[in-house]
């Protein structure tokens, strides 16, 4: 006997959500510590527990948006609602560039990039302040695309094109940007600790880059099928209390694990560039754990019973036994993932809020 297996429309659009995973991860705002490689391992288990629903009815809450990569594979899979948060100014860009319901022009791309004076909006150049990571010719380029003379139903994305531009001249996601000891590139070529040849190459092809990225982004806008989007800026505690949660609501709960300053230290640089001027260094007020362990109570303290609700920990202040405690105060553990064995390796849960 042939056993064939039945599939409902709502299975199928998260299958189809699965499919198009590499296509949203390449539009995806590049981080450092971020769950992207996990990504498909949750998204399936949040499908497998919303077997039996519609997506339509499913509104996916980022408060920690960070990459928006879940919520790009919620919208691709035709959750009814998103609604995205994140207190960091370089996602909120990737936000409204990505769940804009706008494409980017490549030909205006291709005008910006080649034109010898393209008309911008005022601003300090880039070089000015940022010269100790990037070259003349990148900062320049990323200017002519964050500071471009467009509508303002534009500017997202090309300011989200900026980021990846720039972003794309860490040595990696981890590592961050390098310090660049001279501007001279055979000097550069020469230094025998550092390969600076892919920066270089990379630099010589700010058009070819641009409209390559330009394809990824829009490629991902494509796929979003939800019906409503809310874009949020703010303490996911202040977001938690004022949206509606919906008839079957899905949350994703992650504040850094070492504390507010994982946001402020590792994207110094980026949110410099964003706000036009170098960023001095902050330090936030509130030590790592008390700052985690809070907004993990607020947060889910906030949802309404049934939810599910995703949450990482165990890679930070907190080790894994603790931050199951802290979930367990206000829910039932559904399912877990972890990155390996012991009390000190991270992970991640899917917990269900019960009152």
């Amino acid at each position: 006997m042939k056993y064939v297996a039945v599939t409902t429309p709502h299975r199928a659009a998260a299958a189809a959500a699965m499919d198009h995973f590499v296509i949203l991860k390449r539009a995806m705002l590049p981080m450092n510590g971020n769950i992207a490689e996990h990504v498909p391992a949750i998204f399936a288990v949040i499908a497998d527990l919303l077997a039996e629903d519609d997506w339509r009815d499913v509104t996916y809450i980022d408060l920690t948006a960070g990459s928006c990569l879940l919520p790009l594979m919620f919208g691709a899979a035709g959750a009814g609602k998103l609604i995205i948060n994140d207190p960091a100014p370089r996602t909120t860009i990737a936000a409204l560039a990505l769940f804009g319901r706008r494409r980017i022009d490549p030909e205006f791309v291709r005008h910006l990039a080649t034109t010898a004076s393209p008309i911008m909006l005022p601003h300090v150049p880039t070089f000015h302040f940022a010269c100790d990571y990037l070259t003349e010719p990148v900062a320049e380029m990323f200017d002519r695309l964050f500071y471009a003379d467009a509508p303002a139903a534009a500017r997202p994305g090309l300011q989200y094109l900026a980021l990846l531009w720039a972003m794309g001249f860490t040595a990696s996601v981890e590592d961050g940007f390098r310090v660049l000891m001279t501007h001279d590139e055979d000097q550069l070529l020469a230094m025998p600790d550092e390969d600076w040849r892919p920066y270089l190459e990379r630099a010589r092809r700010p058009l070819e880059v641009a409209l390559d990225l330009v394809a990824d982004v829009n490629a991902a806008i494509d796929l979003q099928r939800a019906e409503a989007i809310e874009i949020y800026s703010d303490d996911l505690v202040d977001v938690g209390r004022r949206v509606e949660f919906g008839t079957r609501p899905v949350v994703a709960l992650n504040p850094p694990t070492n504390g507010l300053d994982e946001y402020v230290v590792d994207d110094q640089i980026v949110h410099g560039l964003i706000a036009n001027r170098w960023l001095p260094l902050r330090k936030c007020r509130e030590d790592a754990r008390t700052f985690w362990s809070s907004r993990l109570d607020a947060g889910l303290s906030a949802m309404p019973p049934g939810a599910l609700c995703l949450v990482w920990g165990g890679d930070g202040a907190m080790a894994w036994n603790e931050c199951l405690a802290v979930w367990r105060r206000h829910s039932t553990v559904r399912r877990t993932g972890r990155i390996a064995a012991g009390n000190d390796a991270p992970g991640w849960a899917i917990v269900e809020i019960e009152r």
